[in-house]
């Protein structure tokens, strides 16, 4: 080291502890002057807000490097009235652009502005108010016990100590000179006035949607979490570029399991911890990050943008299983919970920004919508007050829809039981469709607090299976949000409409009085005479998973083996139209001989050496592990669960060939990925006449099916109570009763429609 630069290292060191005492000084005068004006004015001023107002705050930079220093701000009353640059540009801009797509166009036009050396635009950027512009901050409410305190107006207002570590982390990006103030929903809203509170929470997909960006606080800096993003960002660049990340995970996974270090193992856990914080699981955050601008993911005082964030969840989902082997089983099981609800809350969060995009006048308010994402990430999400779970949604779903829900300033006079069953209620009413009746779990009757009817959801309970038809193909969507994109709808038939086991037939749907019984028509179709043994994703869902009752010898409605192929993989892949199963031949894969007839035989799955022969030769063949999307092993224990369970005489496994063909040509290997996610909590069932389903868990021997007038699939219903009366078990896919094959035998007078009471 040379003489000069160890001159200077002291001289550094020597200010540095100058400093100190005078820091000290400094922390002590802000926090003396704080506490005086406190004591004597304790509470921040709250003007009025009209209607195209907002409170906003404006940082101030910290003063010292302590850590002890509060973090100062003052809360500005500002006007939402564009400066007339912006209303200039606005005139021009193209009117169908809408919220954040807007304001995209706007940053680019000032980009081209400043590159012309315009000298307004060049001052100014893109501040679209007089008063500068505003960003938002998404963080976590109600998960920490501790308080931080930070000053407001130079009075001390108690925060949670994730809203303090929040504003600690962006202060030094938001500072008063940069003229960028920053929303904050625990501050600029008056917490105290109940009649604004629910105001402000009505347009927060307007504050969120207006904003010029946004930040997500993540909580503390734990777990490697700056080499987390760091990695994140690199990882998304990658992708982007091209390269195969698919094989540079494979590659990582075969080095752990050949006992080689591989550094990049800690950046991977480093990313799983990210995933599994519980921010992510936040009720009131979906609409934060549907209708925010382009939003920064922040911990510490590193960032990733929520799009590579995405990005590289999308990578982590699809190679599930060289995952789990790389960050180890017993992390992810730990954390499984908390990854599944950030895996569908980034997943979907693009399909939801569509959704609300949709001018009202172009909404047409079908159930799927809904479900998928909007009711499904409700039942994934977290609230404090469970009728959150409801009113958290208001500001995502269509006017008609919340109008009938949202009772402004008496929402929180009802009870959570009279919120749930109000909210099914309305959205039977509004979608004139009855498909919400099984979106509950399957043990809700044992599990919930709240004694609901059978057909109301208790929206605090998550669902463990998937949604429907069409769910793979708006789980792919969920992830699309490039400009110009198109939209991936939902699966059709040729005439252009989904697939319906009601064939579209509406039906008169009503309620009792007092909200207990629904009342609808429908078609007995079946009974359950057969079912295989549960799949479970972790707990079994039912009292006895293991149990398999063998359908007795009868018809088979399809006729041959391979019609009868065809119509178990329709059910597998809930696919009753055959477009997806035709994409990958699922029985050409071959049964893995002894070793996997013996765990058909006792339940169990092992992978010993006859099965990693078998996988070797699959490789030679053509059929890439890789390109199973982490699912191969997952399946191929669900093939050898229900191997002996019998369909049209004959054994499942038996429907597998023994030798191994050459894999197809342009084969969508996303069918295992779509299998093993329809029948999780699901039973592989066979009807009295012999046809083939998938229904739920809990399904037991007798148990009718019927086909109800407004609803997609069949559901299977079980006497109640009282007589005549019937509980709702849960939806039940039949090949060869989903597109609307009951009300052609109900026509052609081959079967009766019946009044049919749910209680």
């Amino acid at each position: 080291m040379s003489q000069t630069t160890a001159s200077v290292g002291l001289g550094l060191r020597l200010k540095a502890v100058g400093r100190w005492p005078l820091d000290r000084l400094l922390v002590w005068g802000i926090k003396l002057l704080a506490s005086l004006r406190t004591f004597f004015n304790p509470h921040v001023i709250y003007k009025p807000l009209e209607t195209n107002d907002l409170r906003v705050l404006a940082l101030c930079s910290p003063l010292t490097t302590r850590p002890d220093e509060p973090v100062r701000c003052s809360l500005h009353h500002v006007s939402l009235e564009h400066a007339a640059r912006y209303q200039d540009w606005e005139g021009q801009a193209d009117p169908t652009l809408r919220l954040y797509k807007k304001t995209r166009a706007w940053i680019q036009y000032v980009r081209d502005k400043k590159a012309e050396g315009d000298p307004d635009f060049v001052r100014r950027g893109a501040f679209r108010y007089a008063w500068g512009d505003y960003m938002t901050l998404s963080y976590s409410w109600g998960v920490d016990t501790g308080k931080g305190w930070i000053i407001v107006d130079g009075r001390y207002v108690a925060v949670t100590e994730s809203l303090d570590l929040a504003l600690r982390s962006i202060q030094e990006s938001l500072s008063t000179k940069d003229s960028i103030h920053l929303w904050v929903d625990a501050i600029c809203i008056n917490q105290q006035d109940i009649a604004e509170r629910g105001g402000e929470v009505r347009r927060m997909r307007k504050i969120y949607g207006d904003s010029l960006g946004g930040f997500i606080h993540l909580g503390a800096v734990a777990n490697d979490s700056d080499l987390g993003l760091q990695a994140i960002t690199s990882i998304a660049k990658s992708v982007r570029d091209g390269f195969d990340c698919r094989k540079w995970l494979l590659e990582i996974q075969v080095d752990l399991i050949d006992g080689k270090e591989n550094s990049s193992q800690l950046a991977i856990v480093a990313i799983m911890h990210l995933m599994y914080r519980r921010y992510w699981s936040r009720m009131w955050i979906i609409q934060e990050l549907a209708m925010g601008q382009d939003q920064l993911v922040v911990c510490g005082d590193i960032y990733a943008s929520l799009a590579d964030v995405r990005l590289v969840l999308k990578l982590l989902v699809l190679n599930s299983e060289t995952i789990a082997h790389i960050v180890g089983h017993e992390l992810l099981n730990a954390n499984i919970s908390g990854y599944q609800s950030t895996i569908a809350l980034l997943w979907w969060i693009g399909r939801v920004r569509e959704l609300i995009l949709l001018p009202e006048d172009r909404r047409i308010i079908r159930y799927s919508e809904l479900r998928s994402p909007i009711l499904g990430l409700t039942l994934i999400a977290s609230a404090t007050d469970p009728r959150d779970k409801v009113y958290g949604m208001m500001g995502l779903l269509p006017a008609a829809l919340a109008s009938r829900v949202d009772r402004e300033d008496k929402n929180y006079e009802f009870t959570t039981r009279e919120v749930f069953v109000n909210f099914v209620k309305a959205v039977i009413e509004v979608t004139e469709d009855l498909d919400v009746i099984y979106a509950s779990h399957l043990q809700q009757s044992n599990l919930s607090t709240l004694p609901l009817p059978t057909w109301a959801t208790d929206w605090t309970l998550m669902n463990a299976r998937t949604a429907g038809i069409d769910n793979s193909l708006e789980w792919y969507f969920g992830l699309e949000d490039e400009d110009g994109a198109p939209p991936r709808a939902p699966m059709e038939d040729r005439s252009g409409t989904p697939p319906r086991a009601d064939g579209l037939r509406k039906g008169s749907i009503r309620f009792s009085d007092d909200n207990e019984l629904l009342f609808c028509e429908g078609i007995r179709i079946g009974s359950i005479q057969g079912f295989a043994a549960e799949i479970a994703a972790e707990t079994p869902i039912s009292s006895s998973p293991e149990v398999v009752i063998q359908p007795p010898p009868g018809p088979n409605p399809y006729g041959d083996i391979p019609a009868t192929t065809n119509a178990l993989q329709r059910t597998l892949m809930l696919d009753p139209s055959g477009r997806d199963t035709q994409k990958f031949p699922v029985f050409s894969l071959p049964w893995f001989g002894a070793e996997a007839d013996s765990n058909a035989e006792d339940g169990t799955f092992t992978f010993g050496d006859e099965s990693s022969a078998y996988f070797d030769k699959l490789r030679e063949k053509g059929w890439d592990p890789i390109k199973f999307g982490g699912s191969f092993f997952s399946f191929e224990a669900v093939r050898r669960r229900w191997g002996m369970y019998r369909i049209a005489g004959r054994p499942l496994k038996d429907y597998f060939p023994e030798d191994i063909p050459d894999c197809p040509k342009e084969t969508d290997f996303t069918a295992i990925e779509t299998i093993t996610a329809n029948i999780m909590s699901r039973r592989l069932v066979t009807t009295d006449s012999g046809h083939l389903g998938l229904g739920p868990a809990t399904v037991e021997l007798g148990d009718g099916i019927y086909v109800l007038l407004g609803s997609s699939f069949p559901v299977i219903l079980r006497p109640g109570k009282t007589d005549g009366h019937f509980e709702v078990v849960g939806e039940c896919y039949v090949d060869g009763f989903m597109k609307g094959e009951a009300i052609e035998k109900l026509d052609d007078g081959k079967c009766i429609l019946q009044q049919i009471t749910l209680c």
